[in-house]
């Protein structure tokens, strides 16, 4: 099966910085909302959700030209006891409005609340996948309605060593699943980090122009990339050539399935672009690492 995203180097548009995972005071955080906000835009991003824990927040006023802030929610339908020792999933809904009625049967199951999700218009990720033990084959293939997945999940990363969750995506995509790259940091301020989970992750997206409407659109349609560092400048194929373009890196992969393409920097130096005959797979993927082990992942693109 090839995955149906359109690629975001090959379309019209401009890059937007984005986090989509946050908490504040209103549910588990360390600050409140404004002051979220406040430090998101001191760090240059573009796009921030807001997504306490079953709660929406009032975000009147707090948008500007330069940065756009959109509702959501962390939802915690239950997992099947029998499968996942764990409570809970953990589902980002992004684009909720305030004060959005979180309905008993909205929480009864999963696939309820990613109907819910759909229904008010709004965008499902699955948040940190390996931080929560999810068996991707029982918990996860046969939902619908969830657009997108946490590649990269920093606060897991620093908590528990738990934040790379490329091989859970990996294995939707072999089994037919094709989810956006979503990088977040899922940020709590927490005093024992030193609020070191914040600003370690992010998505980057492919839009017209700073509308929630597009970003939304840019989550379905994966014209995204999730970066914990390195930037991509250009990911595409060309008579079964694929070619990308970065930041200095020490690493490039190429991969589809369990095949893939490498390309080592030589001792002390980088590189920055890479080409390889990927003409027999049906798609391909690329993974930067640059010299300090940060990562970055394209979404897949198909070949033929």
């Amino acid at each position: 099966m090839k995955p149906k995203f359109t690629n975001p180097f090959e379309a019209p548009g401009k890059w937007f910085k984005g986090n989509f995972h946050l908490h504040t005071r209103t549910s588990d955080g360390g600050v409140w909302v404004e002051d979220a906000v406040r430090l998101y835009r001191e760090r240059g991003y573009d796009v921030l959700a807001i997504t306490d824990h079953i709660n929406t927040n009032d975000i009147d006023g707090l948008s500007d030209k330069k940065m756009l802030v959109i509702n959501g929610a962390e939802l915690h339908p239950p997992f099947h006891k029998r499968i996942n020792p764990n409570v809970e999933y953990h589902i980002c809904a992004i684009g909720l409005k305030h004060g959005e009625p979180f309905t008993r049967k909205s929480m009864r199951n999963v696939q309820d609340c990613l109907d819910y999700i759909h229904k008010v218009g709004a965008v499902a990720i699955m948040a940190h996948p390996k931080d929560v033990s999810l068996n991707v084959k029982k918990e996860m293939l046969d939902l619908k309605h969830l657009s997108g997945l946490e590649v990269w999940t920093y606060l897991s990363e620093i908590d528990c060593d738990k934040g790379n969750n490329e091989q859970e995506w990996a294995e939707g995509m072999a089994n037919g699943m094709f989810l956006t790259a979503v990088g977040s940091d899922d940020t709590h301020w927490a005093a024992r980090h030193g609020w070191q989970e914040a600003f370690g992750s992010w998505t980057m997206l492919k839009m017209p122009s700073l509308t929630e409407a597009n970003v939304l659109e840019a989550l379905r349609s994966g014209m995204t990339y999730a970066s914990g560092g390195p930037v991509v400048k250009d990911f595409r194929v060309v008579d079964g050539q694929a070619k990308i373009k970065c930041s200095p890196v020490n690493r490039i992969h190429f991969k589809c399935l369990d095949e893939r393409l490498n390309c080592w920097a030589k001792l002390d130096t980088t590189i920055t672009s890479h080409t390889a005959d990927v003409s027999h797979w049906k798609w391909v993927r690329a993974v930067v690492v640059d010299a300090n082990g940060r990562k970055a992942w394209t979404n897949p693109i198909s070949v033929k």
